[in-house]
């Protein structure tokens, strides 16, 4: 293992070496280390604070979790959706290759333990998925965690799907792991996912039922959490089995 290069107490300055474009509004941005082996430092599920510069010039911070773990040595990620009134989307729209970005972490409340949990549910909506990525990817990658692990993955549109090709290979890689169901409120005209918004039924149908040892995690835009929160409460899942990133 490298040495870590965040610290919880000031903001780090690192290099953008790479920016790909991934959709019109979606880009991964590629972001240096000190050393080749150096690595950011972060527990799984946790994330790190940007420090940027919105429209007026005024200083935004936001939480954003890497798509990188710690195995990824020598750079991290972050695969960012640019919104137009965004604050901080406008600090990313305007870097360019070379630009430093100002980071301070790890941040967040989740602990993970290996074999806590025989398995996770995980509903996520739009770029609420990057941590679930990051936790997915964290488990399945680890030969000694038999852990199971099953995500509703909502967006709006087919378009809006983040990381699509590597949920994708995480399915295909870990098919008794791994299993991923997509809802999409305005879909295609073939579409073999979930249409509309996550329901009830399809908590049921793709998500473990309430145990003692399973962990239900959501991440998404408020009305989404709240929804979810709903469906959950309504199908008995204890309290301390769910939580919010």
């Amino acid at each position: 293992m490298g040495s870590t290069c965040l610290n919880p107490e000031q903001f780090s300055e690192f290099k953008l070496v790479k920016k790909a474009q991934l959709s019109h509004n979606v880009a991964k941005f590629t972001f240096e280390l000190p050393t080749p082996t150096s690595v950011l430092g972060l527990l799984i599920g946790q994330h790190i604070n940007c420090r940027g510069k919105d429209g007026q010039g005024d200083e935004v911070i936001k939480p954003y979790t890497p798509t990188t773990l710690d195995s990824d040595v020598g750079h991290f990620d972050l695969v960012i959706k640019m919104y137009p009134q965004g604050r901080m989307s406008h600090h990313f729209r305007e870097m360019r290759v070379g630009d430093s970005l100002a980071v301070k972490g790890p941040k967040g409340r989740f602990k993970y333990q290996l074999g806590e949990v025989r398995a996770f549910g995980m509903l996520a909506g739009g770029s609420g998925i990057t941590p679930m990525f990051q936790v997915a990817r964290a488990i399945l990658e680890n030969p000694s965690d038999k852990t199971k692990v099953h995500l509703i993955y909502a967006n709006v549109t087919y378009e809006d799907i983040l990381l699509k090709e590597e949920l994708d290979g995480l399915a295909t890689n870990y098919p008794d792991r791994f299993k991923i169901y997509y809802v999409l409120n305005q879909p295609p005209e073939i579409w073999d996912g979930g249409v509309g918004f996550v329901s009830k039924e399809m908590i049921q149908a793709h998500l473990p039922p309430p145990a003692q040892d399973i962990k239900i995690l959501r991440c998404g835009p408020p009305p989404m959490n709240k929804a979810m929160a709903a469906h959950l409460e309504a199908l008995e899942y204890a309290p301390e089995s769910l939580f919010q990133f």
